[in-house]
């Protein structure tokens, strides 16, 4: 009899142990959402730097588009955006942009998206250089938007020139930015000057 309630006893602690243990019965932290849907993998190669780029505009990540430019803190170069010339026109903060104008260019961008709707942003290459920690891309891109205000453009066409280093956290990183119009479309120095101001 009292090897029978010794196994009892064992068996209560034991499950005890096991239910405490694992937190079955409670409720975890919610998740954060921004981390929920980012794609975001450290840049060790040129390519996958602007396959974050992309990815931070179709997941509306803040965080995530940041991460893509010089931080001061890894790599001595001041950022440098060198907008359109039909954009400087329309938009004269332009021609103070920082990366303070960047981030908050594009976090009013994607507040004013839908939650469900992705802005889609293609890039083709049409060159690239490689020498050591620099390189010299050029992409012709385009930029849609899901939103249908009157007045404001969601389509935004342009070419792109971007100088980008090798950071001390080994981290491909854009340092230089010149657009360029195209054609008949606005460029996305237009869309940073429309969405600053926001």
């Amino acid at each position: 009899m009292h090897n029978y309630f010794s196994k009892i006893k064992l068996f209560l602690i034991f499950s005890l142990l096991l239910f405490s243990g694992c937190d079955l019965l409670t409720t975890r932290n919610a998740e954060d959402p921004e981390t929920g849907r980012s794609s975001y993998i450290v840049a060790t190669t040129p390519d996958q730097l602007f396959t974050n780029l992309k990815n931070s505009f179709s997941e509306k990540v803040e965080k995530d588009y940041s991460s893509n430019f010089v931080d001061s803190s890894f790599l001595k170069i001041d950022y440098k955006f060198v907008p359109s010339s039909e954009a400087i026109v329309k938009f004269n903060i332009l021609t103070e942009w920082n990366l303070e104008a960047e981030k908050a260019y594009f976090k009013n961008l994607i507040n004013s998206v839908d939650e469900n709707k992705q802005i889609v942003l293609n890039l083709q290459e049409i060159s690239r250089s490689v020498e050591g920690t620099t390189a010299s891309l050029n992409y012709d891109y385009s930029i849609t938007l899901p939103i249908e205000t009157e007045g404001l453009p969601n389509f935004y066409k342009g070419n792109a020139f971007f100088k980008i280093n090798l950071d001390d956290n080994n981290q491909w990183v854009i340092t230089e930015w010149i657009d360029n119009k195209t054609e008949d479309f606005p460029s996305w120095s237009e869309l940073k000057g429309r969405f600053y101001l926001f």
